[in-house]
């Protein structure tokens, strides 16, 4: 097991976590150097899928610079699905997963395409 250094505030990532706990919905958002964007998720199935509305992921991003973009898998692992794979590469924005069973992170990492698995 290798020292990895997540650049995502500890209670940050405890919010993700709680907050999935409570939603057998996916939950999303975005994530800033200093602040945490819950945003609703618009997605048509949002027990499987999560979308965040155009409007409001510029509206974040006209003020700030979006570091992670974040979502839940309330019923599967962290493990990226083809989608998040493709939606990261195409933004260029690392997504943070938080698996409800796991009660695990996976971030995937568009630049070097690795993702990264732990628990806090």
């Amino acid at each position: 097991m290798r020292l990895i250094d997540i650049p995502i505030r500890r209670d940050f990532l405890s919010y993700i976590q709680r907050i999935s706990s409570f939603y057998k919905k996916e939950i999303c958002g975005m994530i800033s150097k200093n602040s945490l964007f819950f945003v609703k998720n618009y997605s048509p199935e949002p027990f499987q899928t999560f979308y965040i509305d155009p409007l409001k992921y510029l509206e974040v991003a006209q003020d700030k610079t979006i570091d992670f973009c974040f979502h839940s898998h309330p019923e599967s692992c962290c493990t990226p699905s083809a989608a998040d794979i493709e939606l990261s590469d195409n933004a260029l924005i690392p997504f943070l997963i938080f698996s409800c069973p796991e009660k695990r992170f996976g971030l995937y990492r568009p630049n070097n395409q690795e993702t990264i698995y732990f628990f806090i």
